[in-house]
């Protein structure tokens, strides 16, 4: 897998680690703490979506994951969300806000219009736009777009 974005080096799971694989980095645990591989897991930024590019074959006792973690490489993933029709155009920045929507049943609430894993005020960029649009029960016109957070974001 050849990849354009920074890679970093963690431990995941080995039930997780293939090639392609998709995590949401949910930060430490208690059995944690104690841990002396710990350094090597939990330099990922909370609530951020990461892809395997690479898995090593070695694995390490976890307390966290019964079948123990392999060191891998990972980078953090592109986004697909909901944009109005107007703003999508690829190339173009734009800053991400949760839509103002309270139908938390709806299939594109928390995926696509209101993404845990995206703050108010985040720079992002649209690397991609669907062809297929959102039916949305609150009339807006949604495209899905594909976007990546801006390199200089703060952390």
């Amino acid at each position: 897998m050849t990849v354009d974005k920074p890679l970093k080096i963690t431990l995941l799971g080995v039930k997780q680690s293939k090639p392609g694989n998709k995590f949401i980095f949910i930060g430490e645990t208690e059995e944690c703490s104690e841990c002396r591989l710990r350094g090597a897991c939990l330099k990922l930024e909370r609530n951020r979506v990461y892809e395997v590019a690479s898995v090593k074959d070695t694995v390490h006792p976890c307390g966290v994951f019964e079948q123990g973690v392999q060191t891998v490489e990972i980078f953090e993933s592109s986004y697909e969300i909901a944009t109005g029709a107007k703003l999508a155009v690829e190339g173009a920045s734009i800053t991400f806000n949760h839509r103002d929507c309270d139908l938390i049943d709806c299939p594109h609430f928390h995926h696509h219009c209101r993404p845990n894993y995206l703050k108010n005020n985040e720079k992002l960029r649209i690397i991609g736009i669907s062809d297929k649009t959102i039916d949305c029960k609150q009339g807006y016109h949604l495209k899905l777009i594909t976007v990546d957070r801006n390199s200089n974001h703060d952390e």
